[in-house]
């Protein structure tokens, strides 16, 4: 007992110099590989209020979404799927829209860290609606930068805060240790049951676990946080230049050459945040007068008692792109809570507001959304 109390003493005092010398970052974590892979279900209950002073466009709708992603990046290849289907009934009637992309990145076998990270790039995208039509972009390019799954370490972090926050550990881990758990937590090919075993090896190894034996709440704990569903917690940037073709196939038949440039940054601020940002413009190099821009800031928080809370603006600018009568600027800002009702089941309240050129006033919504993680 007396040596265990010398230990935390010791941890203490060379956890109090890390602090005034540097404390380890989410964003420090690297894996040599990362895999992704997500499907969502969310169904939803819309009641909304139009651009118009009246009582006009004032109406109530229910949609069904599913989403899909699936990453994976090593050293010197990325691979990125992305799908979005989306039903939507109201009073005007139904529709149906499907889009996605497929992206293959290539980086560069050099050891200059200058252009480490520069890799060629190949992009399909597709857009198909019941309203709008059917639009295919095929581009290919360059571009530098990278992204890293860092959800591994911000769950190691997780979980030496809540055994610390339950008794079940005496003082905070080493970064050397939660490096190594993280190291376990984003082992491919390893179930949970066994995650859990190799946690609590190394975590009884630090010889700050009471007894020298982690606890039922400890294990209890650990296991939760395995489960709980938490989003991919990503950091890095990257820019992208394409050139390709851009086909629209549906009403009518029309094709141009097509340039891409895409600004992405996502940073994880503390380990229960993310912060995301993009900003893409498309043009339309054979008509320069059609052009879109899109662009996203997003915060995403996890708060105490399993809620969730996200805020989100967005701003596009069509310029004769979907209409070449008009050119339009959309701005658009959300905020929602989420918590987990029962198992990877969801329940998420979002409110939004819209601003459209030639609206009379702002487009106000609240939608009430039923959402499970598939896998």
């Amino acid at each position: 007992m007396i040596r265990r109390a010398i230990t935390v003493i010791i941890l203490a005092v060379s956890l109090s110099g890390a602090l005034l010398g540097g404390t380890l970052s989410v964003c420090d974590y690297e894996t040599p590989e990362s895999r992704i892979s997500d499907l969502g279900l969310q169904g939803s209950f819309h009641w909304y209020d139009g651009p118009y002073a009246d009582d006009r466009n004032r109406a109530i709708s229910a949609s069904l979404v599913s989403d899909y992603i699936g990453i994976y990046s090593s050293a010197s290849f990325g691979q990125v799927l992305d799908a979005r289907t989306e039903m939507r009934a109201d009073e005007s009637g139904w529709m149906a829209s499907l889009s996605g992309s497929g992206s293959l990145l290539n980086f560069f076998a050099t050891e200059q860290l200058a252009v480490a990270d520069l890799f060629g790039v190949g992009v399909v995208g597709f857009d198909v609606s019941t309203r709008t039509g059917l639009e295919l972009d095929l581009t290919g390019g360059i571009g530098t930068g990278r992204f890293r799954d860092v959800t591994p370490l911000a769950q190691a972090i997780w979980i030496q805060n809540e055994l610390l926050d339950i008794g079940e550990l005496l003082a905070p881990v080493t970064n050397e240790t939660l490096l190594d758990l993280a190291q376990i937590l984003g082992g491919v090919g390893v179930t949970d049951d066994e995650k859990v075993m190799l946690l609590v090896d190394r975590l009884v190894a630090t010889e700050l676990i009471p007894e020298d034996e982690l606890g039922v709440r400890g294990l209890l704990a650990i296991e939760e946080i395995l489960t709980s569903g938490d989003v991919t917690r990503l950091c890095g940037r990257d820019i992208q230049a394409r050139v390709g073709v851009s086909a629209i196939l549906y009403p009518e038949l029309s094709f141009a050459t097509t340039g891409i440039i895409l600004v992405r940054y996502a940073s994880v601020l503390d380990p229960v945040s993310q912060f995301d940002s993009s900003a893409e413009a498309k043009l339309r190099l054979a008509r320069p007068e059609e052009m879109s821009v899109q662009a996203e800031l997003s915060y995403e928080r996890r708060l105490p008692d399993g809620w969730t809370a996200r805020a989100e603006y967005q701003l596009s600018i069509d310029r004769q792109w979907t209409d070449p009568n008009a050119t339009a600027i959309s701005h658009a800002a959300s905020g929602s809570l989420t918590t987990q009702i029962f198992g990877s089941v969801g329940l998420s309240l979002v409110g939004s507001a819209q601003y459209r050129t030639d609206d009379e006033e702002v487009t106000l919504s609240l939608t009430v959304y039923m959402e499970t993680d598939l896998f």
